[in-house]
């Protein structure tokens, strides 16, 4: 190996075989602490001695001793590699402790869902700092700022770097004054009051009814379009007519008695709410510490 230049450094990898092998006298015993083989801690301490141009082991059949070279660079090197080490556990420490994560969410979920459950977040998540943005459709990770995402998507084993929070129960929701007015006895009276369109999913009312009544014994009647869950529920609670509604979005409403639904009908859509990760995300605390707690609150 050429010539070291002078106040350059010698590679970590070599420093952290030498201080390991020098406190344990031991290549075999270094190699089980480091998780290397006996062979990669020789290298790398054939490595630094080249560097260093001297020996800093004396090898002989009666074990491994370190010689005086060794012997004076040892302290040193160890306080060196626990300063690093200590650094560097304290600055992630801080990220963890104030972590700040981006989540790309549908404005359903942030506005019926989570924006509702932060106090119980912050209790969860004391050092949380979570910046909600929404959207919808398809998500891609590239171009954009997010650590994380929540879709709603088709059922799908295939869907990338994505895991299923909970599968979407549609409720079919209407206004007790509705009701009132109009009872609702079995499935099909539910035509007798217009149904609030979801335009980004035209076919949902049609599956629903096929499944639900068998069909349309009448045509339906269709209020007003609207592209989110959240409007189509502000539309119901304004007596606008049956609304299409996930079950964990329209718990309060329910509840409360804002909203009811009148047969306990729930209708699996075939959709589901998906947490998406990026790989270059997937392994920080934070995102799964945020997703575990989704989890138990959704479950």
């Amino acid at each position: 190996m050429g010539e070291s230049m002078p106040g350059s450094m010698p590679p970590l990898n070599a420093l952290r075989s030498f201080e390991v092998a020098a406190r344990r006298l031991s290549f075999s015993r270094a190699a089980q602490e480091l998780c290397v083989t006996q062979g990669a801690v020789s290298k790398q301490i054939q490595l630094l001695e080249q560097y260093l141009e001297q020996p800093l082991f004396n090898r002989s059949p009666a074990g491994l001793s370190l010689t005086d070279a060794g012997r004076q660079y040892l302290p040193a090197i160890s306080r060196a590699l626990e300063m690093i080490q200590s650094a560097t556990a304290s600055l992630q420490q801080r990220a963890q402790d104030n972590e700040a994560l981006t989540l790309n969410l549908t404005p359903s979920f942030s506005n019926l869902w989570l924006i509702p459950r932060l106090e119980r977040l912050r209790q969860a998540m004391p050092g949380l700092n979570l910046t909600m943005v929404t959207g919808d459709g398809v998500f891609q990770f590239q171009g954009t700022q997010a650590d994380m995402a929540i879709r709603c998507l088709p059922l799908s084993l295939s869907h990338e770097h994505s895991q299923l929070l909970r599968e979407e129960v549609l409720l079919p929701l209407i206004s007790p004054d509705l009701l009132r007015e109009q009872p609702i006895n079995r499935p099909e009276d539910l035509l007798a009051h217009p149904l609030i369109r979801h335009t980004t999913r035209p076919q949902l009312w049609r599956q629903f009814l096929q499944q639900m009544v068998g069909g349309e014994p009448k045509p339906p009647q269709f209020n007003h379009g609207f592209e989110h869950f959240y409007m189509s529920l502000e539309a119901a609670r304004r007596k606008l007519g049956v609304a299409l509604v996930p079950d964990f979005m329209a718990a309060e409403a329910l509840d409360s008695g804002e909203l009811a639904n009148p047969l306990h009908i729930a209708y699996r859509s075939g959709y589901g709410f998906y947490f998406l990760v990026p790989p270059y995300r997937a392994r920080s605390l934070g995102v799964q510490r945020f997703h575990a707690w989704l989890e138990q609150q959704l479950g």
